[in-house]
């Protein structure tokens, strides 16, 4: 009998949450098998079983568990599962295509409902159907079964009874009668200490400015014409506030002390992506040396791996400035909170008509310490013109 503990998954984290169990207590498995999601504060992993047998569980889905804790056993008592025998374990979600990814996003459609579709590769034509009240799913080919699906990560807040907060704490707890206290993810949970601390220690000013977006988002098109891979408005600005690096530097900075700030040789930008699984902003480095197809690719992955919950340490570290992005119908304005131990984060809005033009609002929150109003409006109008201009050319 083989026993699958819980690795050491990062440096901050003296426990972790199972999120859920890929494969059903008592079912077989291989060895290459992913078989757990665990979330640490700031991403996703997947355990492998390493072994072929039976697992067993443990610990149930939703419980803390420690680096080195055993959390299931395999069995040697039966058969490995052969490929193609019948007994293969659920395959992994459909593969998403970036017009369907962007479709989702623009049209806030649940990413559960996206899953749960029967094809192996979700186009933007099966978006179109789903957003379609009633619309039947796809036919699959004949002889050709649906996949099956694997739950999402359960990173949602799970619901506990008053009295589990602690020994004793029903009576005295403060929670009425009859209600029920939620426990944040671990997600969550980094999110609110990253919040907390920006609060506390950042004196943030906030500045926006209004942008004629119609030649920006007709160049993306072009552009995803011409590279026949989705090119949007967040990839053009995250090219824009690259370039603004050399003639901004304080702007990507980390201020070191009341005296002095570390100014970076290049620009890191970090942006936004939650898909409803939890907010995550990896990195895009050295983005002022990457042209528009290239950002436009990692962020594409970038959107598979919220989704798949794959993140991992590398994709989250080292950011030195962050656009978040409130792309959702309606929004008008935005105020992104400074990470701590940057300077700097945009918010780009919904691109909204507005007569004749089509105009988007592009706010930049900023550490007064190292950056005044002044620097920070040069900064929207600079990055203004460039988007205005859509001199894209060459990226």
């Amino acid at each position: 009998m083989a026993e699958i503990r819980m690795p050491k998954l990062n440096t901050n984290d003296s426990a972790y949450v199972l999120l859920e169990w890929l494969v059903a207590d008592g079912a077989p498995v291989r060895g290459d098998d992913v078989v757990a999601s665990v979330e640490t504060s700031k991403t996703v992993e997947e355990l492998v079983s390493g072994h072929d047998g039976i697992l067993v569980h443990l610990i149930p889905a939703g419980a803390d568990c420690t680096p080195g804790q055993p959390i299931a056993h395999i069995t040697s008592h039966a058969a490995p599962v052969a490929a193609g025998s019948g007994d293969e374990l659920p395959s992994t979600a459909p593969l998403i295509t970036a017009p369907a990814q962007a479709l989702i996003d623009e049209l806030g459609i649940d990413p559960a409902r996206v899953r749960a579709l029967p094809v192996k590769v979700v186009r933007r034509a099966d978006v179109e159907r789903l957003a379609t009240t009633g619309a039947p799913p796809p036919v699959m080919p004949p002889g050709e079964t649906p996949p099956a699906v694997v739950p999402p990560a359960a990173v949602a807040p799970s619901i506990v009874p008053a009295s589990a907060m602690s020994p004793g704490a029903a009576p005295d707890s403060g929670v009425p009668a009859g209600e029920s206290v939620r426990r944040l993810s671990g997600n969550q949970r980094a999110v609110g200490r990253t919040v907390s601390l920006s609060h506390q220690t950042i004196p943030a000013a906030y500045t926006a400015i209004k942008v004629d977006v119609g030649k920006a988002t007709a160049a993306a098109r072009d552009l995803t014409k011409r590279l026949r891979k989705l090119v949007g408005l967040p990839d053009l600005l995250i090219a824009a506030v690259a370039r603004l690096h050399q003639d901004f530097p304080l702007c990507f900075a980390t201020l070191l002390d009341e005296d002095t700030a570390a100014v970076p040789d290049a620009p890191d930008v970090g942006v936004t992506i939650d898909l409803g699984t939890g907010l995550y902003v990896p990195v895009i480095r050295d983005a002022h040396n990457k042209g528009i197809e290239e950002i436009a690719g990692e962020l594409a992955g970038f959107r598979r791996l919220a989704q798949r919950g794959g993140f991992r340490q590398e994709h989250l570290d080292g950011g030195n400035i962050v656009v978040t992005l409130h792309h959702d119908r309606d929004i008008v304005m935005a105020v992104p909170i400074v990470f701590p131990g940057q300077a700097c984060a945009l918010a780009l809005t919904s691109p909204q008509r507005e007569g004749e033009r089509t105009v988007a609002v592009i706010g930049l929150a900023y550490d007064h310490r190292l950056v005044n109003g002044r620097d920070a409006v040069l900064f929207l109008q600079t990055l203004k013109e460039a988007l205005e201009a859509a001199s894209f050319e060459g990226l």
